[in-house]
């Protein structure tokens, strides 16, 4: 079954009619990177067509009085073509137009950014914990989707375990993935910044970050730290627990009135995400 089909013909469609795509993997547009690709477009155009899809849902505007109609299209593949369009005032840009539904577009939307305009690693794990949510897929499954290993997926999204500070910090210092999975090994959020930052400063290779951090993890201030977290974290495992329980009676407490309630859990890797869907029809909760 094809993921979508694109009609052949190359429409060009005005700028403001086109809307970023919300599930987009990149999160970072870098200004330099933009300005140089605005620059390219002013003198040879757009080369490549974006891909949009036409919105499922139109809104109108009451605008003194007047109705005015959003953007109709959403992108699927080309933001950064967008983007710098707009930088230099084109009104419009050359587009593929596709028929697609929300989960595939979800998987377009990886695959051809991923393979063409060069994601940062967070970027992808965002995206991968993203498609997970959308369409409650197991990460096996998700891993056959994407025809990638289901350990590259897990490894992935242990990246997310880094808090949004400590993510920026990495990439403004130009550290690599392999630096990244060194600094989750350290708990400790203060002693995980202090290892970043000298990583950073030091231009420590990730083999470096790496042994660096294995020594502080053998040693007897890293044990003495390591007993802390081990308390804290039997208390948090207790909360969680009881958490998940009581979502769990709530289900069981509307489903006895006749409300046909769903309830998915889907393994994220390092969180577990736990999906209810609720019926608004009046017949399907049998009144």
């Amino acid at each position: 079954m094809k993921m979508l089909r694109k009609k052949e013909k190359i429409v060009y469609i005005p700028v403001s009619e086109i809307l970023p795509n919300p599930n987009q993997p990149r999160s970072y547009f870098d200004d330099d990177s933009l300005n140089s690709l605005a620059e390219s477009i002013k003198r040879f155009g757009i080369i490549q067509p974006l891909t949009v899809k036409r919105r499922d849902f139109v809104p109108k505007m009451n605008i003194n009085g007047q109705f005015v109609t959003g953007p109709s299209y959403e992108i699927i593949a080309g933001e950064r073509r967008w983007r710098a369009a707009k930088k230099i005032g084109q009104s419009a840009v050359p587009c593929l137009i596709t028929d697609c539904d929300p989960e595939n577009m979800a998987y377009l939307a990886f695959s051809e950014n991923v393979f063409r305009e060069d994601l940062t690693f967070f970027d992808i794990a965002s995206s991968l914990q993203d498609m997970l949510i959308m369409t409650h897929k197991t990460q096996t499954e998700l891993a056959e989707k994407l025809a990638i290993s289901q350990s590259a997926i897990a490894n992935k999204l242990r990246l997310l375990r880094l808090s949004p500070a400590d993510r920026e910090e990495i990439l403004k210092g130009k550290l690599t993935e392999k630096h990244a999975r060194a600094l989750i090994r350290l708990e400790d959020e203060d002693k995980r910044r202090e290892f970043l930052r000298k990583a950073v400063m030091m231009q420590w290779s990730a083999q470096e970050t790496d042994k660096k951090i294995n020594a502080f993890l053998n040693s007897p201030e890293a044990r003495n730290t390591k007993a802390k977290f081990r308390g804290k974290k039997i208390g948090i495992l207790s909360d969680i627990g009881i958490f998940i329980n009581s979502i769990d009676n709530a289900v069981r407490m509307v489903r006895d009135v006749g409300v046909n309630v769903e309830r998915k859990e889907v393994d994220m890797g390092d969180s577990i995400e736990i999906i209810i869907k609720v019926p608004k029809s009046r017949q399907a909760v049998g009144i």
